[in-house]
């Protein structure tokens, strides 16, 4: 084809360090541009991946809120029939404050010891983990989480006491079994494990029915489990997903990082803007090449279409360059980075890297299409130019 032909001729100028200068400025804007794109969006991703594994290690899969006018339900009996569903285990909560070397206001959370490793993994989060079988020696134990334990300076083995806020005001006993670390620092500073049925005992809460946490099995989808659980329990309960309970998080996240992404854009754009002043220049050098060929019947739309495909050849290279150092970039990032974060803030003190395969595309087409699209007012140029006015003084 006379396209391609004209694209293995003058691709690369050989005439002029200018029109080569010109070049290699457009495909160097459309690297840096998508370099940062894939260093933020990726950054975005690692953080919604980031909170997804932190918060479903808290809250599990799905939550089951029963109404208190389902108290004859046996909900264990009917869930651990749903084909979907891997465990769940039964869990209360409880608001109080917590005393030792100072006050803390404190989230109880009640956890049935036999059945909670089967939905959350311990191992994984704790940070000084039970010794022996103290929990089964003294049911008055509690887990607290790190940042907590370090605001009242509990260790594994101190004593605690617990207000319970209610008509006696009494002061609850506890010993420090263990400290946990979900790596959520808001969780970790407010909330502390104990017992269910102590729990309840303390709270007045044993008439009122209990929460169940559920985790499904792998590989199947999170709202297809949750359709099944609802269906199983009809209206005797209210069932939540992880991403429903923190549904606000990861909505502004979600949102942050489409509006980074519209903002980034414009600096490719920027960059897209130098494919114009190439494709002037090249129309420019190349004027007598085109009023010939014109000449000898090559049509406007060939010309057109010659410098149409110089501006998506150059924002190929750039794409594609951009891609490779990008994801280097990225790499070596996430591997130097210093801890530059604040904990209290971000819940952890180093960025999270993800790069998605739908980010690289949407960051891969947009820069493509806008090399493009700056490339068609400098190839219309081109196409209606005059063969006479090119050749009138040769």
């Amino acid at each position: 084809m006379p396209i391609l032909f004209l694209l293995r001729r003058y691709l690369v100028p050989k005439e002029g360090n200018l029109l080569s200068f010109a070049l290699w400025v457009s495909v160097i804007g459309v690297v840096i541009g998508i370099i940062q794109l894939m260093l933020v969006l990726s950054v975005m991703t690692g953080f919604l991946e980031f909170l997804e594994d932190k918060y479903t290690a808290i809250s599990s899969d799905m939550v089951v809120i029963p109404k208190n006018s389902a108290a004859k339900v046996n909900f264990p009996e009917i869930i651990h029939k749903i084909p979907e569903v891997q465990a769940l285990t039964p869990f209360g909560l409880g608001q109080s404050m917590l005393i030792k070397e100072g006050v803390a206001g404190v989230t109880l959370e009640g956890i049935d010891l036999a059945s909670s490793s089967q939905v959350t993994q311990w191992e994984q989060v704790w940070l000084a983990e039970p010794k022996g079988q103290s929990e089964v020696r003294n049911a008055h134990w509690i887990w607290l989480g790190s940042q907590l334990a370090k605001k009242i300076r509990a260790q594994v083995g101190d004593s605690v006491e617990i207000f319970i806020p209610g008509q006696k005001n009494q002061l609850e006993p506890f010993t420090v079994t263990a400290i946990t670390k979900f790596g959520l620092y808001d969780h970790d500073l407010h909330y502390a494990r104990i017992d269910l049925n102590v729990l309840r005992t303390i709270f007045n809460k044993t008439n009122s029915p209990v929460l169940y946490k559920v985790k499904i099995k792998e590989a199947v989808p999170l709202f297809r489990a949750a359709r099944a659980v609802k269906v199983a329990l009809q209206k005797n309960a209210q069932v939540k997903t992880w991403n429903q309970i923190n549904q606000n998080l990861f909505l502004a996240v979600e949102d942050q990082k489409r509006r980074l992404f519209l903002v980034l854009e414009i600096i490719v754009g920027l960059a897209g803007v130098n494919v114009i002043s190439l494709l002037m220049m090249s129309s420019h050098y190349r004027r007598k090449d085109m009023a010939i060929l014109r000449a000898m019947g090559f049509k406007a739309r060939g010309v057109f279409l010659f410098f149409l495909a110089q501006g998506a050849v150059v924002g190929a290279i750039g794409v594609s360059l951009g891609l490779g150092f990008g994801f280097l970039t990225c790499k070596l990032v996430e591997k130097y980075q210093p801890s530059i974060l604040n904990e209290a803030i971000y819940n952890t003190n180093r960025l999270p890297f993800k790069i998605a395969v739908g980010d690289v595309l949407l960051i891969s087409l947009a820069a493509l299409g806008l090399c493009i699209v700056f490339s068609v007012l400098p190839a219309l140029r081109a196409a209606y130019a005059r063969p006479v006015e090119a050749l009138r003084y040769e």
